[in-house]
């Protein structure tokens, strides 16, 4: 498996679980508890959940590729720009000391994504 394809599988789990089915499925207080933020209607939180999955499919489109050996470059600049943008709303707003791992895992996701979009090759090289 390449480093790229471990990467976007990353990027699916941990997302998939620590973000999208809580913002979809946890009892509102949950989700206003866990991530620090409150919504009012509830439904935003589900319109975010729903949005995270549709990022999702995208990077599944975008594993799918990697596998048959396509560097996916419509999906990287897509979590360059997800990411990227996560990691860098959290520093300016003053959430990234509030929030280290959840800032730390955007933009090591945006670092290994420009990574492989440096070197393309390398990122589809099985390890």
């Amino acid at each position: 498996m390449s480093p790229l394809a471990l990467l976007l599988i990353t990027k699916i789990a941990v997302t998939g679980v620590l973000i999208g089915l809580p913002f979809l499925f946890l009892p509102k207080a949950s989700v206003e508890r866990l991530s620090g933020f409150q919504a009012t209607p509830p439904a935003l939180f589900r319109l975010y959940g729903i949005a995270i999955i549709a990022l999702l499919v995208g990077y599944g489109g975008g594993l799918a590729e990697t596998l048959s050996g396509t560097f996916p470059w419509g999906v990287a600049a897509m979590g360059i720009v997800s990411n990227g943008g996560a990691a860098l709303t959290l520093v300016v707003t003053g959430q990234a000391k509030a929030r280290i791992p959840l800032t730390l895992f955007f933009a090591g996701i945006t670092a290994g994504l420009i990574w492989a979009t440096s070197m393309p090759e390398a990122a589809l090289r099985p390890l």
